[in-house]
């Protein structure tokens, strides 16, 4: 047995179960499947590396609150000695994944070991599933020296193994089992994963600095008919308002200049403004001026978020408010690089 040792990270999640005939979910399986399915494997590290395995929680992803989130955050914190570990596994649901892993990696920038993020699309001791394969592949990498930061690895239903960074990586379609990044790599050798990777862009790790995040930040989609009278703001902090494809949002108006309905995002803004909450377009460009609804919002006092995926727009901003930062750092923050996010 080499002295090289893992540590896995149980959350919950179709990873970490495990299923009977009669369809009972066994969620500590985990345990025993993804580690015993390594050991019976032919990967060059069988046999070689230790596990420890601690489980912080139990979730199905889909069930992620941010209260979970600090529970793991917590164990990060207060139960992993970084100096005792070649690189850390996290088995997680595909839910929510990219967005635990946009969330580590600006708050773990900086790690000196790296950090996987894995998944299964089916339960363990199913025959198809991917998750042996993945947890596989982020040994390897691990042991092969990728460099240190926050991955997330995982078999596309194509049978390629892609490596992304948890900064680019994008949920999964609707009707898809896949996931995508913006610059994915991948695994060309199936019996013996390796990537150089990139390290971490700055040394700022977050976990040592940040307070308990807070459910304060509120995420909108546009849509046809959207009643910005519907949302309640008490509590939050920030609102992170999405886009669509040119970087609009409708500020439709019913005749003067101050009239609008409440549709527009207009409406929003003015209620934004007298309960002191923060309203963040996102993607929007830095140039989105040129467009005339765009430019009417963002010269009405909203901020743009630009370079980033739909979910680091939103855990940026959570992470900022977990900062106390106030309404111009705020800003800053969400559009300045820590770990390579800025992609588009």
């Amino acid at each position: 047995m080499s002295d090289k040792k893992i540590l896995v990270i149980l959350t919950g999640g179709t990873i970490c179960a495990s299923t009977d005939a009669f369809g009972q979910r066994y969620s500590d399986a985990a345990n025993v499947h993804i580690i015993d399915g390594f050991e019976r494997g032919n990967s060059p590290f069988a046999g070689r590396v230790h596990f420890d395995v601690i489980m912080p929680t139990d979730i199905l992803s889909e069930n992620m609150t941010v209260k979970t989130w600090n529970i793991l955050l917590d164990a990060l914190l207060n139960q992993v000695d970084w100096n005792a570990y070649q690189g850390i596994i996290i088995l997680h649901g595909t839910d929510t994944l990219a967005y635990t892993a946009s969330l580590l990696s600006i708050v773990l920038a900086g790690v000196h070991i790296p950090v996987c993020l894995v998944s299964s699309q089916l339960p363990l001791n199913y025959e198809n599933t991917n998750g042996h394969a993945n947890f596989r592949a982020s040994v390897e990498l691990i042991m092969n020296n990728i460099a240190p930061n926050v991955y997330a690895v995982y078999r596309n239903s194509d049978g390629v193994i892609y490596t992304h960074y948890g900064s680019h990586l994008l949920q999964c379609a609707n009707f898809s089992d896949d996931f995508f990044s913006a610059d994915a790599m991948i695994v060309t050798d199936a019996n013996n994963a390796k990537l150089q990777g990139k390290a971490y862009e700055t040394g700022t790790f977050y976990l040592n600095k940040m307070k308990p995040l807070l459910p304060c930040v509120m995420r909108i989609m546009p849509y046809v008919g959207i009643d910005y009278a519907a949302f309640s703001l008490t509590g939050i902090r920030a609102i992170v308002h999405g886009t669509y494809h040119s970087d609009t949002v409708c500020v439709e108006r019913k005749g003067g200049a101050g009239a609008y309905s409440s549709s527009s995002i207009l409406y929003l803004l003015d209620r934004c403004k007298s309960v002191g909450v923060q309203l963040f377009l996102a993607p929007c460009r830095p140039d989105a001026y040129k467009y005339e609804s765009t430019g009417d919002i963002l010269r009405a006092g909203a901020y743009h978020i630009s370079g980033v995926t739909n979910e680091m727009a939103y855990v940026k901003t959570l992470l900022g408010c977990a900062l106390d930062l106030d309404e111009k750092q705020l800003s800053r923050f969400v559009n300045r690089s820590i770990n390579h996010e800025m992609i588009y």
